[in-house]
């Protein structure tokens, strides 16, 4: 009985421990940013900061407006080093 409650013990931590690594999106701000849109799939605001566009459809259609300013809305993460913004949302500014 007793190997069978740390089987199932051990099964919950993985499961738990599963969940946090691979939900962190999940729990990840929603930030705004605002800034241009450049032919290098990137945005950079005002203060020179760079954030890489990712790869996602929304992004994609963000990245149809080179040369404009927008307000791009969606999670940062640190990828390499670089700033990586996953658009949700945009609004063009010009």
């Amino acid at each position: 009985m007793c190997k069978k409650s740390l089987r199932v013990a051990a099964g919950v931590i993985f499961i738990l421990t599963f969940t946090l690594i691979f939900s962190s999106q999940v729990f990840a701000d929603q930030v705004t940013i605002t800034g241009k849109v450049t032919d290098t799939y990137q945005i950079v605001t005002e203060d020179g900061t760079v954030y890489e566009v990712a790869d996602t459809d929304m992004g994609n259609d963000l990245l149809n407006h080179v040369g404009k300013t927008v307000e791009a809305t969606g999670t940062i993460a640190v990828e390499e080093g670089h700033n990586v913004i996953t658009v949700t949302s945009y609004t063009l500014l010009e």
